[in-house]
């Protein structure tokens, strides 16, 4: 039996004995996060959060020309002295093609 120094380097196959189950374990995780959301958006046509003043809403877009989903993000903010919503919207279109769309603006009162 050698004698290895406890701070020497592992080899290859040592390493991914150690990468490859975090990495099955992290793609588990990931698949059941997107089966949920996926899940919830046929049960219920959207999903909506608030996580510290922030206002989430996740939804399926389905229209005759688009299809994807559509992430909204809305927190309050103060414009010149008046209180405002500001809305970021993101859109995840894959159908005609796959692109991303940004909208930003702010809803004041």
């Amino acid at each position: 039996m050698e004698n290895v120094p406890a701070n020497a380097p592992l080899k290859w196959k040592e390493r991914l004995k150690w990468i490859a189950p975090i990495g099955l374990a992290m793609l588990v995780v990931c698949v059941g996060c997107f089966m949920c959301f996926a899940i919830g958006l046929v049960a219920r046509g959207e999903l909506t959060t608030s996580a510290l003043g922030t206002d989430f809403r996740l939804w399926p877009v389905n229209e005759r020309q688009q299809t994807g989903v559509g992430l909204q993000r809305s927190y309050t903010v103060q414009n010149n002295g008046q209180t405002c919503v500001h809305f970021d919207v993101t859109f995840l279109l894959w159908k005609p093609k796959l692109s991303i769309e940004n909208l930003a603006y702010d809803n004041c009162q």
